[in-house]
């Protein structure tokens, strides 16, 4: 079950990551009823588009949030902006069209580590 839908202020690039000469980016996130991302899209300066869910979570580009919403999330990533469904279906559309959905290796093939370490309630993460 979905519980809300964001938009962040503007992040930083990642710096570990292949997407970081395309400069910032806001990052949109569709949030489950356990407070972890469910998918998130991420809109760089550049307008290149990624997206990642539980399933490809994580590739060259960038990676699905791994912070439950609370009050870590907010120190961390700042007050989001709620945001409609439609909204963030646009977006997630949107993603398929852009060069890096074409270009993104394939993510690793086990499940989420952290949804898998709250699941199983070993999660000692963020709150």
């Amino acid at each position: 079950m979905i519980s809300m839908y964001i938009k962040s202020l503007e992040q930083a690039a990642y710096s570990l990551k292949d997407s970081y000469e395309w400069g910032k980016f806001v990052i949109y996130i569709e949030f489950g009823d356990d407070n972890f991302a469910t998918r998130s899209v991420q809109v760089y300066k550049n307008g290149y588009i990624t997206r990642y869910d539980r399933e490809h979570w994580e590739d060259q580009f960038g990676s699905l949030p791994d912070f439950r919403f609370g009050k870590t999330w907010i120190e961390h990533w700042g007050n989001p902006n709620e945001i409609s469904q439609n909204q963030f279906e646009q977006k997630w559309q949107s993603a398929e069209f852009s060069i890096p959905f074409k270009q993104r290796n394939r993510s690793p093939e086990e499940p989420c580590l952290w949804i898998q370490a709250f699941k199983s309630g070993e999660w000692d993460g963020q709150s």
